[in-house]
């Protein structure tokens, strides 16, 4: 009887073969863990830095709005059910022909991390009501709302998400002083 010859794998191929491949298969998934990773904080950071400075602008914005420089009064001492007034502005009440004057209040909440914009109006019989009210800002640390110069504001905002913080500062002056 003539016997072919058997090809096939020897357990010590198949051994080398099998570390190999688990060592290319750690490899690639430590690379993707460490993409995604850095993904993630260039996230977090570009989400600080729009947080931040969308604040701050928004409050300016407001600032330069306001009807005259007396009507910006930072650090307002205001009862408030809860949060910390932070800033009062008097400016136009929107859509109202007559003129009539409406506060905007921007409340901090720093055991939640939020800003919240209120605008508050006189009624018809001589109480204010709330005509409008939302959340402007999360995720904040710290907000600085200060005096600059005769008529400005310096508005300095810090927001922590994830690892990355981003800060923004801008400084206000009302157009009508």
């Amino acid at each position: 009887m003539i016997r072919r010859a058997e090809h096939g794998y020897t357990l010590v191929e198949f051994v080398v073969a099998l570390a190999l491949s688990g060592i290319v298969a750690v490899l690639v998934g430590s690379l993707f863990i460490g993409s995604l990773s850095a993904w993630r904080r260039g996230r977090d950071l570009r989400e600080t830095q729009l947080q931040a400075v969308g604040l701050v602008d928004l409050m300016a914005r407001d600032i330069r709005n306001a009807i005259r420089a007396t009507g910006v009064t930072s650090r307002p001492h205001l009862v408030t059910d809860d949060g910390d007034p932070i800033l009062l502005l008097s400016a136009k009440a929107s859509g109202a022909a007559d003129g009539s004057t409406a506060w905007i209040l921007y409340l901090f909440f720093p055991d939640r991390g939020e800003v919240l914009r209120q605008v508050v109006v006189a009624s018809t019989g001589g109480s204010l009501e709330t005509q409008e009210s939302r959340v402007v800002g999360t995720g904040i640390v710290r907000i600085s709302v200060e005096s600059a110069d005769t008529n400005g504001v310096q508005v300095e905002v810090e927001v922590r998400r994830g690892r990355a913080t981003a800060q923004a500062r801008v400084t206000a002056s009302p157009r009508n002083p």
